[in-house]
C-alpha cells in the first residue's frame, strides 16, 4: 500500500513538473520595454536641400519635435521609433523663406500641423539598423526607411543616435506646383536629412481616476 501511495506521488509530482514546464514555455520571460524619448536640448533635427541646379544649397532645422524610443528587451529588432514634427517650427534663418515654406505653396502647416513617423519593424544592418514605416508629410504617407546608428550609450537610459537619409518632396506633394520666376529646378526634389539625439526616461501621462 505505501509503495502504491508512493508511486502515486511521485507521478502526481511529475505531472506538476510537466505542468509548470508547459506554462513557462506558453508564457516566456517577462518582455522588459523601456521608454525613451530624445532629450532635445542637446539633440538636433537638421535638413538640406540643393537649389539652383545644384550650384548652392539651403540649410535649416525643425526646433518643435518629438522622438520616442521603446526599447524592447536590450534588443532594437524588437524596439519601435516613433517621432512628431510641428511643421511650423521649421527655421531657415531667414523669416520670409520660413514664412514661404509655411504657406499653401509648400508645406502648408494649417492644414497639416504635423510631419509623423512610426516604425512598423526595425532591422539590423551592416553598418547599423534601419526603422522601415510609415512617414506621413503634407497628408501622404509613404513607407520610408531610415537608416541609424546607435553611437554610445551611458547608463540605462540614455543612448545616442543618429540618422542619416533623403526624402522625396515632391511624392509628398511638397512645392510640386512652385515655379522659379528664372530659374528651372530651382528646388531640388530631394531633401536630405540628418538627426542626432540623446535619449531619456520618458514620462508617461498621468492616467484619470
Amino acid at each position: 500500500m505505501r509503495s502504491l501511495i508512493k508511486k502515486q506521488a511521485v507521478r502526481g509530482s511529475l505531472l506538476l513538473l510537466v505542468m509548470s514546464l508547459l506554462l513557462l514555455s506558453f508564457t516566456g520571460t517577462p518582455t522588459e520595454v523601456r521608454k525613451l524619448t530624445a532629450e532635445t536640448n542637446h539633440s538636433s533635427f537638421l535638413f538640406s536641400v540643393p537649389i539652383a541646379n545644384g550650384i548652392t544649397r539651403v540649410t535649416g532645422k525643425f526646433n518643435e519635435y518629438t522622438i520616442d524610443l521603446d526599447y524592447v528587451d536590450e534588443d532594437f529588432t524588437k524596439s519601435t521609433l516613433s517621432a512628431s514634427i510641428k511643421s511650423a517650427s521649421i527655421d531657415t534663418g531667414i523669416d520670409g523663406r520660413d514664412e514661404h515654406l509655411r504657406s499653401t505653396d509648400f508645406f502648408d502647416t494649417e492644414t497639416y500641423p504635423e510631419i509623423t513617423f512610426a516604425s512598423s519593424r526595425i532591422e539590423k544592418t551592416d553598418d547599423g539598423y534601419k526603422a522601415i514605416g510609415d512617414l506621413i508629410l503634407h497628408g501622404v504617407s509613404k513607407e520610408t526607411e531610415i537608416p541609424f546608428v546607435v553611437n554610445g550609450m551611458d547608463g540605462k537610459n540614455t543612448f545616442g543616435i543618429s540618422a542619416r537619409f533623403s526624402v522625396d518632396r515632391t511624392a509628398h506633394g511638397v512645392g510640386n506646383d512652385f515655379k522659379h520666376t528664372s530659374i528651372e529646378n530651382f528646388i531640388s526634389e530631394v531633401i536630405d536629412v540628418e538627426i542626432d539625439f540623446w535619449t531619456k526616461k520618458r514620462k508617461e501621462p498621468k492616467k484619470e481616476e
